[in-house]
């Protein structure tokens, strides 16, 4: 099953509490620092995947406008 084709609620339903405290641990973190091997199932890969992506253009879209 591909997730990323999932609507969020559908793949917080897959998400297990390890994979919630990888989330919520990488929440606090640089995107460097996050382990998206955390996870044990693909949505919560997935989640931890997207949240780097996240991070990482949102830092990327700051340094461009200093």
């Amino acid at each position: 099953m591909d997730v990323s084709k999932l609507p969020w609620w559908e793949r917080e339903k897959l998400l297990t509490d390890k994979d919630k405290e990888a989330i919520a641990k990488a929440r606090g973190q640089h995107y460097g620092d996050i382990d998206e091997g955390a996870a044990e199932t693909d949505a919560g890969r997935y989640e931890l995947h997207a949240l780097v992506m996240r991070k990482y253009h949102r830092e990327e879209s700051f340094a461009e406008q200093i």
